[in-house]
Protein backbone atom coordinates (compact mmCIF):
# COMPACT_ATOMS: atom_id res chain seq x y z
CA UNK A 1 0.00 0.00 0.00
CA UNK A 2 3.18 2.75 0.92
CA UNK A 3 4.50 1.31 -1.94
CA UNK A 4 1.41 2.24 -4.35
CA UNK A 5 1.23 5.66 -2.78
CA UNK A 6 4.59 6.26 -3.12
CA UNK A 7 5.25 5.20 -6.52
CA UNK A 8 2.13 7.67 -7.25
CA UNK A 9 3.48 10.53 -5.92
CA UNK A 10 6.35 10.11 -7.53
CA UNK A 11 4.49 9.76 -10.71
CA UNK A 12 2.54 13.56 -9.65
CA UNK A 13 5.86 15.23 -9.18
CA UNK A 14 7.03 13.84 -12.33
CA UNK A 15 4.52 14.84 -14.43
CA UNK A 16 4.01 18.55 -12.53
CA UNK A 17 7.56 19.13 -13.27
CA UNK A 18 7.11 18.37 -17.29
CA UNK A 19 4.43 20.32 -16.94
CA UNK A 20 6.30 23.44 -15.50
CA UNK A 21 9.21 22.66 -17.94
CA UNK A 22 6.51 22.82 -21.32
CA UNK A 23 4.87 26.34 -19.51
CA UNK A 24 8.50 27.60 -19.27
CA UNK A 25 9.48 26.70 -22.73
CA UNK A 26 6.46 27.89 -24.02
CA UNK A 27 6.78 30.76 -22.30
CA UNK A 28 10.59 31.77 -23.45
CA UNK A 29 9.01 31.95 -27.21
CA UNK A 30 8.05 35.87 -27.81
CA UNK A 31 4.31 35.65 -28.95
CA UNK A 32 5.15 38.42 -31.47
CA UNK A 33 7.98 36.69 -33.51
CA UNK A 34 5.15 33.74 -33.55
CA UNK A 35 3.00 36.49 -35.02
CA UNK A 36 5.38 37.74 -37.13
CA UNK A 37 6.72 34.18 -38.72
CA UNK A 38 2.50 33.87 -39.30
CA UNK A 39 1.94 36.79 -40.96
CA UNK A 40 5.27 36.50 -43.00
CA UNK A 41 3.99 32.81 -44.24
CA UNK A 42 0.82 34.37 -44.79
CA UNK A 43 2.42 37.15 -47.02
CA UNK A 44 4.48 34.83 -48.85
CA UNK A 45 1.07 32.97 -49.91
CA UNK A 46 -0.80 35.90 -50.84
CA UNK A 47 -0.45 36.95 -54.35
CA UNK A 48 -1.80 40.59 -55.42
CA UNK A 49 -5.36 41.25 -57.35
CA UNK A 50 -6.22 43.42 -60.20
CA UNK A 51 -9.13 44.81 -61.49
CA UNK A 52 -10.39 43.76 -64.71
CA UNK A 53 -11.08 46.79 -67.09
CA UNK A 54 -14.09 45.84 -68.26
CA UNK A 55 -16.56 43.50 -65.52
CA UNK A 56 -14.32 45.51 -62.83
CA UNK A 57 -13.90 42.14 -60.84
CA UNK A 58 -10.41 41.50 -59.15
CA UNK A 59 -8.26 38.14 -60.39
CA UNK A 60 -4.95 37.20 -59.22
CA UNK A 61 -2.78 39.19 -60.89
CA UNK A 62 -0.99 35.91 -62.37
CA UNK A 63 -4.28 34.94 -63.67
CA UNK A 64 -4.67 38.04 -65.66
CA UNK A 65 -4.73 38.35 -69.33
CA UNK A 66 -3.22 41.41 -70.08
CA UNK A 67 -3.06 44.11 -73.55
CA UNK A 68 -0.71 45.98 -75.11
CA UNK A 69 -1.17 48.91 -72.60
CA UNK A 70 -0.50 46.34 -69.74
CA UNK A 71 -4.12 46.57 -69.01
CA UNK A 72 -5.31 43.67 -66.51
CA UNK A 73 -8.56 41.56 -67.66
CA UNK A 74 -9.86 38.65 -66.25
CA UNK A 75 -10.53 36.64 -69.29
CA UNK A 76 -9.84 36.73 -73.61
CA UNK A 77 -13.83 37.83 -73.76
CA UNK A 78 -13.45 40.55 -71.91
CA UNK A 79 -9.82 41.77 -73.34
CA UNK A 80 -12.07 41.42 -76.90
CA UNK A 81 -14.83 43.03 -75.68
CA UNK A 82 -13.14 45.75 -74.40
CA UNK A 83 -11.33 46.01 -77.92
CA UNK A 84 -14.51 46.20 -79.76
CA UNK A 85 -15.63 48.82 -77.57
CA UNK A 86 -12.77 51.19 -77.98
Amino acid sequence: MIVRLIVFVAIFFIGWWLYRRFVAFKGSQSPTKAKTQESSKKDESQESMVRCEECQTFTPRSHAIHDQDARPFCSAEHLKVFNQKH
